[in-house]
Protein backbone atom coordinates (compact mmCIF):
# COMPACT_ATOMS: atom_id res chain seq x y z
CA UNK A 1 0.00 0.00 0.00
CA UNK A 2 2.84 2.51 0.63
CA UNK A 3 3.88 2.00 -3.00
CA UNK A 4 0.37 2.94 -4.16
CA UNK A 5 0.36 6.05 -1.96
CA UNK A 6 3.73 7.10 -3.36
CA UNK A 7 2.47 6.51 -6.91
CA UNK A 8 -0.59 8.71 -6.32
CA UNK A 9 1.52 11.49 -4.78
CA UNK A 10 4.03 11.40 -7.65
CA UNK A 11 1.24 11.26 -10.23
CA UNK A 12 -0.52 14.26 -8.68
CA UNK A 13 2.69 16.30 -8.58
CA UNK A 14 3.56 15.39 -12.18
CA UNK A 15 0.06 16.19 -13.42
CA UNK A 16 0.06 19.58 -11.70
CA UNK A 17 3.49 20.45 -13.09
CA UNK A 18 2.57 19.37 -16.62
CA UNK A 19 -0.78 21.18 -16.47
CA UNK A 20 0.95 24.39 -15.43
CA UNK A 21 3.44 24.00 -18.28
CA UNK A 22 0.72 23.26 -20.85
CA UNK A 23 -1.41 26.16 -19.63
CA UNK A 24 1.58 28.51 -19.66
CA UNK A 25 2.48 27.43 -23.20
CA UNK A 26 -1.12 27.96 -24.30
CA UNK A 27 -1.23 31.45 -22.80
CA UNK A 28 2.02 32.33 -24.53
CA UNK A 29 0.89 30.90 -27.89
CA UNK A 30 -2.51 32.59 -27.72
CA UNK A 31 -0.75 35.94 -27.40
CA UNK A 32 -2.60 37.21 -24.35
CA UNK A 33 -0.91 40.15 -22.66
CA UNK A 34 -0.63 38.41 -19.28
CA UNK A 35 2.17 37.34 -17.00
CA UNK A 36 2.36 33.60 -17.68
CA UNK A 37 4.09 32.83 -14.38
CA UNK A 38 1.22 34.17 -12.29
CA UNK A 39 -1.69 33.57 -14.68
CA UNK A 40 -1.14 29.82 -15.24
CA UNK A 41 -1.45 28.84 -11.56
CA UNK A 42 -4.36 31.25 -11.12
CA UNK A 43 -6.30 29.69 -13.98
CA UNK A 44 -5.49 26.14 -12.95
CA UNK A 45 -6.26 26.47 -9.25
CA UNK A 46 -9.15 28.95 -9.43
CA UNK A 47 -10.98 27.40 -12.38
CA UNK A 48 -10.06 23.73 -11.99
CA UNK A 49 -10.06 23.30 -8.20
CA UNK A 50 -13.18 21.15 -7.99
CA UNK A 51 -12.05 19.00 -10.91
CA UNK A 52 -8.66 18.40 -9.32
CA UNK A 53 -10.33 17.43 -6.06
CA UNK A 54 -12.80 15.06 -7.73
CA UNK A 55 -10.00 13.42 -9.75
CA UNK A 56 -7.79 12.95 -6.70
CA UNK A 57 -10.68 11.70 -4.56
CA UNK A 58 -11.66 9.13 -7.19
CA UNK A 59 -8.06 7.92 -7.48
CA UNK A 60 -7.73 7.52 -3.71
CA UNK A 61 -11.07 5.72 -3.34
CA UNK A 62 -10.26 3.33 -6.19
CA UNK A 63 -6.78 2.69 -4.83
CA UNK A 64 -8.11 1.91 -1.36
CA UNK A 65 -10.81 -0.41 -2.69
CA UNK A 66 -8.52 -2.32 -5.05
CA UNK A 67 -5.30 -2.05 -3.04
CA UNK A 68 -3.59 -1.15 -6.31
CA UNK A 69 -3.11 1.90 -8.50
CA UNK A 70 -6.06 2.37 -10.90
CA UNK A 71 -5.29 1.71 -14.56
CA UNK A 72 -4.54 4.36 -17.17
CA UNK A 73 -8.05 4.27 -18.65
CA UNK A 74 -9.66 4.58 -15.21
CA UNK A 75 -7.35 7.49 -14.38
CA UNK A 76 -8.35 9.25 -17.61
CA UNK A 77 -12.04 8.62 -16.95
CA UNK A 78 -11.66 10.05 -13.44
CA UNK A 79 -10.00 13.13 -14.97
CA UNK A 80 -12.81 13.56 -17.50
CA UNK A 81 -15.38 13.24 -14.70
CA UNK A 82 -13.50 15.92 -12.73
CA UNK A 83 -13.38 18.27 -15.73
CA UNK A 84 -17.10 17.84 -16.48
CA UNK A 85 -18.16 18.38 -12.86
CA UNK A 86 -15.87 21.38 -12.62
CA UNK A 87 -17.28 22.91 -15.83
CA UNK A 88 -20.83 22.45 -14.57
CA UNK A 89 -19.93 24.11 -11.28
CA UNK A 90 -18.25 27.05 -13.01
CA UNK A 91 -21.25 27.37 -15.33
CA UNK A 92 -23.70 27.52 -12.39
CA UNK A 93 -21.54 30.01 -10.48
CA UNK A 94 -21.18 32.13 -13.62
CA UNK A 95 -24.93 32.18 -14.21
CA UNK A 96 -25.59 33.18 -10.60
CA UNK A 97 -22.99 35.97 -10.76
CA UNK A 98 -24.08 37.12 -14.20
CA UNK A 99 -20.67 36.55 -15.79
CA UNK A 100 -19.29 33.75 -17.93
CA UNK A 101 -16.14 32.07 -16.70
CA UNK A 102 -16.68 28.88 -18.65
CA UNK A 103 -13.94 29.62 -21.18
CA UNK A 104 -11.36 29.81 -18.39
CA UNK A 105 -12.61 26.52 -16.94
CA UNK A 106 -12.42 24.85 -20.36
CA UNK A 107 -8.85 26.08 -20.90
CA UNK A 108 -7.77 24.83 -17.49
CA UNK A 109 -9.66 21.57 -17.98
CA UNK A 110 -8.04 20.86 -21.34
CA UNK A 111 -4.58 21.58 -19.92
CA UNK A 112 -5.37 19.21 -17.05
CA UNK A 113 -6.56 16.47 -19.43
CA UNK A 114 -3.43 16.78 -21.56
CA UNK A 115 -1.31 16.54 -18.42
CA UNK A 116 -3.15 13.42 -17.23
CA UNK A 117 -2.88 11.92 -20.71
CA UNK A 118 0.90 12.34 -20.58
CA UNK A 119 1.50 11.53 -16.90
CA UNK A 120 -0.74 8.50 -16.38
CA UNK A 121 1.15 6.10 -18.68
CA UNK A 122 4.49 7.26 -17.28
CA UNK A 123 3.42 6.65 -13.68
CA UNK A 124 1.85 3.30 -14.47
CA UNK A 125 5.03 2.18 -16.19
CA UNK A 126 7.20 3.33 -13.27
CA UNK A 127 4.96 1.86 -10.57
CA UNK A 128 4.01 -1.47 -12.09
CA UNK A 129 2.70 -4.03 -9.64
CA UNK A 130 5.37 -6.40 -8.46
CA UNK A 131 4.74 -9.82 -9.94
CA UNK A 132 6.09 -12.68 -7.94
CA UNK A 133 7.38 -15.63 -9.96
CA UNK A 134 5.48 -18.87 -9.41
CA UNK A 135 6.95 -21.25 -6.91
CA UNK A 136 8.49 -24.36 -8.27
CA UNK A 137 6.69 -27.45 -7.13
CA UNK A 138 8.79 -30.53 -6.71
CA UNK A 139 7.50 -33.54 -8.64
CA UNK A 140 5.96 -36.23 -6.47
CA UNK A 141 8.43 -38.92 -5.51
Amino acid sequence: MPRVVLAIVVQTALVLLLALLVLGAWLRISGRPVDVVTESPRLLFFFMDIGLGVWLLLLVVLAVRRRALPGVAVTLLAAVAGVVLNALTVLVVGVVQGESFLDYAIEAGLAFLVAVLVAAPIIHRLFRPVVKPPREVAPPA
